[in-house]
């Protein structure tokens, strides 16, 4: 199964896409609302041994693995304080299909992603013209996208919480999330620095946020 990552800095909200080759949303790498299972002390002991790793490697390969590993444990650290993105986006399935009034069947390969559920009520009025409200307080809004078809935006919290417009599943972080995603970074880059001992690492963008696109297999 193919999985297309990519992190960029978006103004002061940062956007994270992640997307399996289904269609779905890639939830290893997009934060949403769950219980903690680990406590502070253990979440602080794995960010440090990633550091540490990242510190040391020498090759890309192992550099890509780190950077893989790095988002998933974010995306664990951030969810006590996310949206729940997973409901919203099976309350947006659910909008779209109550809406069209069609009952698609499965295409053989795995669960329908909202983008399928979109493309089957494709016709049956402008989606483009209205906006769903959600279960959690969220609004889904259908753009039409430049290559054909509709998009999908869900807005909560003032942010753009999970959204496709043709580049693949991505979200902006809310107030919240920023605030601790530069936690988890500030416990990464001390410890980074602490293994490097070097001077010049004083002023670091996050993580990736930089990067380009990477595929792996899963």
């Amino acid at each position: 199964m193919g999985i297309s990552l990519n992190s960029v800095a978006n103004g002061v909200k940062n956007v994270t896409s992640a997307t399996l080759a289904t269609g779905q949303p890639n939830w290893s790498y997009i934060p949403s609302a769950a219980k903690q299972t680990k406590t502070q002390t253990e979440f602080i002991t794995e960010i440090k041994e990633l550091a540490r790793n990242a510190a040391m490697v020498t090759n890309k390969a192992d550099k890509d693995s780190i950077d893989r590993q790095l988002l998933q444990l974010r995306a664990e650290y951030l969810s006590d304080v996310s949206p729940d993105r997973k409901s919203l986006y099976q309350s947006a399935k659910n909008a779209i299909q109550k809406s069209s009034n069609t009952n698609p069947k499965c295409r053989g390969i795995g669960e329908l992603s909202l983008l399928d559920f979109l493309e089957q009520a494709d016709g049956r009025g402008n989606l483009a013209e209205k906006q769903f409200a959600l279960a959690g307080g969220g609004t889904l809004t259908c753009p039409i996208l430049s290559t054909g078809g509709y998009g999908a935006v869900i807005e909560c919290q003032g942010a753009k919480v999970l959204m496709n417009t043709g580049n693949g599943w991505s979200y902006e972080m809310t107030p919240a999330e920023l605030a601790k995603k530069n936690e988890f970074y500030k416990i990464y880059w001390n410890e980074y620095r602490t293994v490097k001992g070097n001077n010049e690492l004083s002023e670091l963008p996050d993580y990736l946020e930089e990067r380009s696109i990477f595929d792996r297999k899963a």
